[in-house]
């Protein structure tokens, strides 16, 4: 017991600063859709990824720079024979042999004056590589990015179909004690309540689907950006009661906007790259030129010797013309290829910009009617609230009223969150 009381009394100190590190968590948690694409940027996994694709293309960069520099070599030899090398027999009365152990060592130094183009455009095309490295990493981003904001306005719109489903059960709740009321008074039948007790437990089956989904896109969205285990996020956004001004200030032309997205530039990059693979296959048919020097030292007959030595090579491949026009041909074909597919693909990424403007709009137009059911709705539930008290319709027409009211606000829910899921696409296609 007194071990007991102590370490309480030890433990207490510490209490103040648990309960602030669970508010620094409850705090952190409380997430925009903008905070949410940061934090998946920092910590998400292909991000990280990206940045070592990068990183790697950096290193083919600097590797193919070295090609500039002398290649420089050293080796050394030494060996030891059962039988003399050489064996020279005087008359068949006397054998001579020589060379028997030695040792040789050399180094040499090879600089390449012209190789055809093949240096400069192999580091033409890393700088290629390591461009195209960077924009896909651009477009990583900006998927994830994409994907965080979907993943928060999913958990926004369930928030808010769980807030209507709540108001639609205390709706029911209210509406179970009055049939009750109605049926222990005799003006209404055991019938009656029995159709208000059905609504009320369907709706906390959905209540348990919506429980569900909440917590499955909130550890969706946790394990995303980057969150501790545990901790789900809580958007701090919520479904308004007004109507969100359509975006016209954010609408580019698509022809403007092709060039600032990273598919566009992506395929010029390949365009790039097709040219110069195929100047480096021509460079492999031209002749080649190095300068050279080096050192030499051997002691093969029983004494030191060494030298020094300068060289000049020149390489000229007079048959490699022969399969070398059919390479250089076949670049020439991925040359034209990668233009095909440049044209192609940038009147897709026309085509689809215009579709996400259209299901912005589209979106947008869907929420207005859905915002103008609600009213509507809501005025026919008064309505028939108003005529139930006074014993002019049926507990049916009640749970209908309350059911197409409940459905207006899951519409105006589900429509505002496409708008918002549509409006980042939009920006996403366009290259911002």
């Amino acid at each position: 017991m007194k071990r007991l009381i102590a370490t309480m009394i030890t433990l207490l100190p510490l209490l103040p600063a648990v309960a602030q590190g669970q508010k620094e968590y409850e705090a952190d948690s409380l997430l925009t859709a903008e905070r949410c694409a940061e934090m998946a940027i920092a910590n998400n996994a292909a991000m990280r990824n990206a940045a070592k694709n990068v990183e790697s293309a950096r290193e083919t960069r600097r590797e193919a720079f070295t090609k500039y520099f002398p290649q420089v070599s050293a080796s050394a030899a030494a060996f030891r024979t059962h039988n003399d090398i050489l064996e020279y027999d005087f008359f068949n009365l006397v054998t001579l042999g020589i060379i028997d152990r030695g040792k040789v060592a050399g180094v040499q130094a090879v600089q390449p004056v012209f190789m055809g183009g093949q240096i400069v455009n192999g580091n033409k095309l890393a700088k290629v590589g390591e461009e195209a490295a960077e924009l896909q990493a651009r477009q990583t981003s900006d998927q994830v990015r994409l994907t965080a904001r979907t993943y928060y306005w999913r958990l926004v719109t369930l928030n808010a179909a769980r807030h209507t489903l709540e108001k639609a059960l205390q709706t029911l709740d209210t509406l179970d004690l009055q049939v009750q009321a109605a049926v222990d008074a005799g003006i209404a039948t055991r019938n009656d309540l029995l159709k208000v007790q059905l609504k009320r437990n369907t709706y906390r089956a959905d209540m348990v689907d919506l429980e569900n989904g909440i917590d499955l896109f909130g550890r969706l969205l946790g394990q995303y950006i980057g969150l501790p285990e545990g901790v789900r996020p809580v958007p701090v956004v919520a479904v308004p009661d007004s109507m969100p001004l359509l975006p016209d200030a954010v609408y580019m032309l698509p022809a403007d906007a092709l060039p600032q997205t990273a598919d566009y530039q992506l395929l010029n990059k390949n365009i790039e790259a097709k040219k110069l693979e195929k100047r480096m296959e021509v460079g492999k048919n031209l002749p080649t030129v190095a300068l050279g020097a080096g050192w030499f030292y051997h002691d093969v007959l029983r004494q030191d010797h060494n030298f020094g030595t300068v060289m000049v090579a020149v390489n000229i491949p007079l048959s490699g013309w022969w399969g070398g026009s059919h390479a250089i041909r076949k670049k020439e074909i991925a040359v034209q290829v990668a233009q095909n597919e440049f044209s192609d693909l940038s009147q897709k990424l026309e085509i689809e910009m215009s579709d996400k403007w259209n299901n912005l709009t589209s979106a947008h137009r869907k929420m207005a009617i859905a915002r103008e059911a609600i009213g509507q709705s809501e005025e026919n539930l008064r309505l028939n609230r108003a005529y139930y008290d006074a014993g002019m319709c049926t507990v049916t027409d009640m749970l209908e009223a309350e059911a197409l009211t409940r459905q207006a606000e899951d519409d105006f829910t589900a429509a505002y969150g496409a708008f918002c899921v549509a409006y980042d696409e939009y920006l996403n296609t366009t290259g911002r």
